[in-house]
């Protein structure tokens, strides 16, 4: 038969218990002991400070808990910054942030900066509390501090100065008790409540002064408060009073002056624990929690009803003691409650209330822990299948408990105790798989088992392997899975038969070990073994194989269960290869594994709630999978689970959606519902600092901390400290322990490093700066607040310091520096060269793009200013054109100014001059504009003349500058004034305008290096030009200053530059003199009347048509095209676009003359030049180089390559028209030199070296080859390695004669020299020099000397 184990006496123990649990809010409690770091486990006192850090005052030392570790502090003798006493009574964090802490022996205020404190006692000060026995700090609703002692009441006046008030009810000698303040509290009335030894005390003020009232007990008046002794004074949400006593509790009557008891009694359930209350606290629902010697209780005001709790040595997560000392409430909700014996009990407002189903010896429970399966029949029981224990059987609707075990006496039971699955078939039959083969069919009318043989081949041999999965489809036919195959079995007559029948579906499987059978919605049989997933469509016959091999998502082939979710896809849980969901649609898996958050890989149950979201059990846990963000929430034992290792295939929802999961220590069941989530952002911070395993303190010894490290932006170690460890910790206190944290130490690791233990260790760190980062997820994986950081320094050692290298360097600099001095100095120069070239170029650069447009400006300009002198009309508009343009070249120059003036080497020339006459003529040269632009416009000055020492060239830049900017903000109709004063000791020039002006906020950078303000605004913009103002009034030792106000609301702005200049030399260096009183000026400078004509001498214009060709070299086509029109005049004209096209040009056509500039692409100036002048063909051309580099540097590295001339840009066509002609002249000049002269060395017929190396080279083969009559122009040629016409060209350009006829001349000229030695004859003479006919050579000699051979050899030489 079978075996029922029904106890009626546990039955009513069972009821009994819960109908405790049901009167009551279940509540669990979890505990903080000395097993847990705390100094003593006798609680008298919590707070909380703004830091979200707990404080936990003992009767042996101040704890501070992080949620992970303590922190003690004991008083002590030797350190007057420890605590007085370490007997802590009471504890108040004030709205301040400071934290007050009461002793038996004196006050205390936390340094939270110096981790240490500052005592307060009765001697403190004359006006110091009354006595050193504080029994409760509190602060009222006005932030008043109040303290309770033993001999009175204390108000904080100054903290800072220990300035405190009294109050006494009584003499102190009397010694009545009603000085012994046990409690302080002020209502909405402002009635300030003292709770004393003997009597309550109403404290209140009339007429500006202090009056009491007392209540005290009578013992024949049941209104009158129960007990003199009041501990603890609080007010309800309803704005109610409530005491507590030694002698119950009590609620004031405002209006009649009465009390209320709340007393305990035998006779009523919901009667308060116990009389004896020790602390009284109102949660943030309203509900009273009561602290007494006998436990807990809570109050709902409302109801007036007590649930109470006291300590159970059988329930784990109950009360710890029932000596309740102190209670708290913390800022996230969660309640602290001190016990005299056993530490504190810590109750968490996110509730998880798992029910837990166990085994248990003194009432009824589970038959084994180790809970193996379990179903839900059509009366909403539970069947539950154990390992070891057999079957049991959940009444739920009496709670009680049927157990089925194995008998071997026993034939209509069951054979094994090893229960490995349940199935309830649709008729509510209940199929069993046991250990062994075993196969059962339960009858619920006999309560028998009736057991069916598995077969494991098609010969029908029973098989002894367990059976593992059992499911009925659709049909009815039940499919039984061992790891000896699959079976089918099926009903006759509404039986099924004795014998389960081998599957034709086995014969597709891989693996033949069944560990799941499961039938969806669509009818598909799914079957997960050891090595693979398939799934059967019995209406096709058709079997799909799911592996590793031929899948794109499934990551393990061990099924370990599966279910079918609301929309359809199937959830499969593996081994090892966490929870795979495959997607009907796409036929495609998605994976979730422990990256994704699961605490374990090993899935063995999937269950979908109400909400979609899957509860996966796991042998590390329970986890919640959020679907619609693929966040998980993980479950552990602490959060109340029966454990952490769950039971493969052992889950289950029943009809109520209650969710079941079952493992080896027991039975976990919940609704997913009433688990609720902290969502509560807790901050991170730093908790301590540990050097070799040794705390670090404040202003220690070892000087690395110079305040708490939570509050330190950064540490410093020596390279001998370190050995570190850094204490850290998220301040969430809802099951600390499950905190996570990710960390990174930035300049020595590079990825982040997660970690449950809030702590890290570094050790042998190199030298270095280093920052440390850590965040926090809470017990729910919800991210903490922002991340805490610290600076980390290791600093080297000192032989590794910089000044110890630096000694290194200079030592063996030293010794070597008779070797490496000179290159080391080399390349310094070398480097502070390139960077000096390197900022000239740039300037250069731009000084030459603005240069090349100036200078298609004003060559034209200018001729029409020569051609149209006589047009007054055009050219009164053609002077403001020309007068603009020379500006912008100044406009250049003032770069360069600027540049020099940010290298320090710009440099005054200091005359002595009148600033009246000189500003007049800045002031006249923008009359014109102020005409223009309809203006006011006025020079206001007291003297017509003040003598002052300046640079006339530089003080014009800032006052240009100064009136320019005036110009260009003020619009018509406005005023510019232009004013001098003097004064004994300075000049002072102010420019002002009545303009837009300048917003405040822009005036501090105005004179700063390239300020721009938003044009947009205000169209106020300043690059160099104010900041070089600056500067060249600072060298004149002067100052310039503006004021200005905006524009707004119709009104004009103003806006005032005042430059301050000082009287007298003494200012100045004697260097900076000229000591010259006329500076050479500039009257035109910025003259706007009409110039004058300019005359110029002209070049002869030639008659004839040019002879003289010249090749023009420019990249730029305008100023090519420029100078081609300005020369085209009267020469021949060649171009060329780059320096390379103008080298084969001139080698090619030989031109009389070549114009180029400098900078050029290809080939620049420079280099054209210097190869024209080095090469024989080409080197007796004259060259101008044009150039926008004005600089002596750059004029020099021109002229050093050979160049005739050096002009700038922009420049004059009259000066460039000038050179031209002087260096033609001058060639023509030294080619008439040649003729005439008789005796006539090569230096005489050149201008370089090249030419004249030419000419000896020539003068030489001609000499050599002189009596040669046959020696012409192809040998002389052949010789001098030039083609005839190239040697034709280069001989007519440097003698104007042909090759033959300068061939000729030096025979002649040779002839002579010859005559002159009286030494030959004519007709000797003549074949000498190479004439074979005298009378030719006669003729000849006549025609180029003007006498005949016989005339010179006579003496007639005129």
């Amino acid at each position: 038969m079978i075996k029922l184990r029904f106890s009626a006496i546990g039955f009513c123990l069972l009821l009994l218990i819960c109908t405790s649990l049901y009167a009551q809010k279940p509540i669990v409690f979890n505990h903080l002991s000395m097993e847990n770091g705390l100094s003593q486990n006798s609680v008298m006192a919590i707070a909380q400070d703004k830091n979200q850090l707990i404080w936990m005052g003992t009767r042996h030392g101040l704890n501070r808990y992080d949620g992970y570790r303590f922190k003690i502090y004991n008083s002590s003798s030797d350190n007057r910054n420890s605590i007085s006493d370490n007997v802590i009574t009471t504890l108040l964090s004030d709205s301040k942030g400071r934290l007050w802490v009461g002793t038996e022996n004196g006050l205390n205020l936390y340094d939270e900066k110096g981790d240490r404190f500052i005592r307060i006692n009765k001697k403190s000060s004359a006006k110091s509390f009354s006595c050193d026995s504080v029994e409760c700090v509190y602060e009222d609703p006005q932030q008043n501090i109040w303290i309770g002692t033993y001999n009175g009441i204390n108000l904080v006046v100054n903290a800072e100065k220990q300035i405190f008030k009294k109050f006494l009810f009584d003499r102190p000698e009397r010694k009545t008790g009603i000085n012994l303040i046990l409690s302080v509290f002020k209502d909405d009335q402002q009635n300030l409540w003292a709770g004393t030894f003997n009597g309550l005390v109403r404290i209140y003020q009339k007429n500006g002064k202090y009056r009491f009232e007392i209540f005290r007990h009578k013992p024949n008046d049941p209104t009158s408060i129960s007990s003199n002794a009041v501990k603890s004074i609080v007010i309800d949400k309803q704005k109610r009073l409530w005491l507590g006593t030694y002698n119950g509790l009590n609620l004031f009557d405002y209006k009649h002056q009465t009390f209320t008891r709340y007393q305990t009694s035998a006779t009523d359930v919901n009667s308060i624990v116990n009389n004896d209350i020790r602390k009284l606290t109102c949660d943030k629902a309203g509900n009273i929690w009561i602290g007494t010697q006998e436990g807990l209780s809570i109050l709902d005001p409302n109801t007036r009803k007590f649930s109470n709790y006291r300590y159970d040595p059988e329930q784990n997560s109950g009360l710890s003691q029932n000596s309740i000392h102190s209670i708290f409430q913390d800022l996230n909700g969660s309640m602290y409650v001190g016990t005299f014996y056993k530490g504190v009990n810590v109750v968490y407002p996110s509730a998880t209330p798992f029910t837990v189903y166990r085994n248990s010896k003194k009432q009824q429970g589970l038959s084994s822990n180790i809970v193996s399966a379990m179903v839900e029949d059509q009366s909403h029981n539970l069947w539950i299948g154990t390992e070891g224990g057999g079957l049991n059987y959940i009444n739920r609707s009496n709670h009680t408990f049927q157990y089925y075990k194995s008998e071997p006496s026993n034939i209509n039971g069951l054979n094994s105790n090893l229960i490995k699955t349940l199935c309830l078939n649709k008729a509510g039959q209940l199929l069993v798989g046991t250990h062994r083969g075993g196969l059962y069919v339960f009858s619920a009318t006999s309560h028998n088992f009736r057991k069916i043989i598995n077969v494991k081949d098609v010969k029908n041999t029973p098989s002894s392997a367990e059976v593992i999965a059992i499911t009925e489809d659709n049909k009815g036919v039940v499919w039984v899975g061992s790891r000896d195959g699959l079976s089918t079995l099926k009903k006759t007559n509404g039986l099924y038969a004795g014998t389960t029948v081998k599957s034709i579906v086995e014969k597709s499987l891989k693996n033949k070990y069944i560990e799941v059978i499961f039938e969806d919605r669509a009818k598909n049989l799914w079957i997960g073994t050891r090595a693979g997933l398939y799934a059967y469509n019995p209406a096709s016959k058709r079997i799909t194989a799911y592996d590793q091999n031929k899948t794109k998502g499934l990551k393990s082939e061990y099924i370990n269960c599966i279910m079918q979710l609301q929309n359809g896809n199937i959830c499969i849980g593996t081994a090892l290869g966490g929870l795979s969901i495959f997607d009907n649609k796409s036929r495609k898996f998605r994976n979730y594994n422990e990256k994704d958050g699961l605490p374990n890989s090993n899935v063995f149950g999937v269950i979908e709630d109400e909400e979609n979201n899957l509860w996966i059990s796991t042998d590390k846990g329970l986890s919640k999978l959020l679907t619609g963000t693929g966040k998980f929430i993980n479950y552990t034992k602490s959060d109340g689970l029966a454990g952490n290792d769950f039971n493969v295939r052992s889950f289950l929802k029943d009809s109520h959606g209650q969710l079941f999961f079952g493992g080896y220590d027991g039975l976990t069941a919940f609704y997913p519902g009433q688990i609720n989530i902290n969502k509560n952002i807790a901050p991170v911070t730093f908790t301590g600092l540990k050097l070799f395993n040794q705390p670090v303190a404040v202003n220690g010894s070892d000087g690395i901390l110079k305040e708490d490290i939570k509050n330190a932006p950064q540490i410093a170690f020596k390279h001998d400290q370190n050995n570190f460890t850094l204490d850290f910790a998220l301040l969430n206190y809802i099951k600390p322990e499950k905190n996570s944290y990710s960390y990174i130490l930035k300049g020595h690791s590079k990825n982040w490093t997660k970690t449950d233990i809030p702590s890290v260790s570094y050790a042998d760190l190199p030298s270095g700066n280093y920052t440390f980062t850590v965040t926090g997820n809470n017990n729910d994986g919800n991210p903490g607040g922002k991340a805490a950081s610290i600076k980390i320094t290791i600093l080297p050692p000192f032989w590794a310091t910089w000044w110890a290298y630096l000694i290194y360097l200079a030592f063996f600099s030293g010794l070597l520096f008779l070797i490496v001095r000179y290159l080391f100095v080399r390349a310094l120069l070398k480097r502070t060269e390139d960077i000096q070239k390197m900022k000239l170029n740039f300037f250069t650069y731009v000084a030459h793009e603005i240069r090349t447009p100036l200078t298609l400006i004003l060559g034209p300009l200018e001729n029409l200013a020569k051609q149209y002198q006589t047009d007054t009309e055009l050219n009164h508009q053609i002077v403001p054109i020309k007068n603009n343009a020379n500006r912008l070249m100044r406009l250049i120059t003032e770069l360069m100014d600027f540049r020099k003036a940010e290298t320090g080497h710009l440099t005054l020339h200091v005359t002595e001059d009148d600033i009246i006459g000189f500003i007049n003529e800045i002031f006249i040269s923008f009359s014109h504009l102020a005409q223009t632009n309809g203006i006011q416009y006025e020079f206001i000055h007291d003297k017509e003349n003040i003598c002052l020492f300046f640079d006339k060239r530089q003080l014009e830049k800032v006052l240009f500058n100064l009136l320019s900017n005036a110009f260009k903000f003020c619009d018509k109709g406005g005023l510019i004034s232009v004013s001098v004063t003097e004064s004994d000791e300075e000049v002072s020039i102010s420019i002002s305008d009545n303009g837009v002006g300048i917003p405040p906020e822009s005036l501090k950078g105005l004179f700063s290096d390239y300020f721009q303000v938003d044009e947009q605004q205000s169209h106020i913009g300043s690059g160099i030009g104010l900041a070089l103002s600056k500067a060249i009034v600072e060298e004149h030792q002067g100052n310039i200053s503006v004021e200005s106000s905006a524009a707004e609301n119709g009104l004009r702005g103003f806006t005032r530059f005042s430059v301050k200049l000082k009287k007298g030399k003494s200012h100045f260096k004697t260097a900076l003199f000229d000591g010259i009183k006329d500076y050479p000026a500039h009257p035109n400078l910025y003259a706007q009347q009409e110039e004058k004509g300019i005359t110029v001498s002209n070049p002869e214009k030639q008659t004839d048509p040019a002879t003289e060709t010249i090749l023009v070299v420019e990249d730029n086509s305008e100023i090519r095209s420029l100078i081609t029109t300005l020369v085209g005049n009267n020469y021949q004209v060649a171009e060329s676009e780059n320096g390379l096209l103008g080298w084969e040009t001139a080698v090619e056509m030989l031109p009389d003359l070549i114009i180029c500039d400098i900078m050029m692409p290809v080939m620049d100036g420079i280099e054209l030049c210097s190869r024209l002048k080095q090469d024989e063909r080409t080197s007796h051309i004259p060259v101008i180089i044009l150039t926008a580099r004005s600089s002596h540097i750059h004029q020099v590295s021109g002229l050093e390559t050979g160049a005739d001339a050096y002009i700038t840009k922009p420049f004059s066509p009259e000066l460039l028209l000038l050179n031209v002609r002087n260096l033609l002249m001058s060639r023509e000049v030294m080619r008439q030199k040649f003729l005439k002269h008789i005796h006539l060395a090569p230096k005489d017929l050149t201008i370089n070296a090249i030419d004249e190396a030419f000419m000896q080279k020539l003068l030489g083969y001609i000499d050599q080859h002189i009596a040669d009559e046959d020696f012409g122009v192809s040998e002389l040629a052949s010789m001098i390695g030039m083609s005839k016409p190239v040697l034709y060209k280069k001989i007519r350009q440097l003698t104007n004669l042909s090759v033959n006829d300068f061939v000729k001349s030096i025979r002649l000229k040779k002839a002579m020299e010859l005559f002159k030695l009286n030494r030959f004859t004519i007709y000797e003479v003549a074949y000498q020099v190479g004439f074979n006919d005298p009378k030719y050579f006669s003729r000849e000699f006549k025609k180029q000397f003007g006498k005949s051979p016989r005339e010179v050899m006579n003496g007639d030489d005129g």
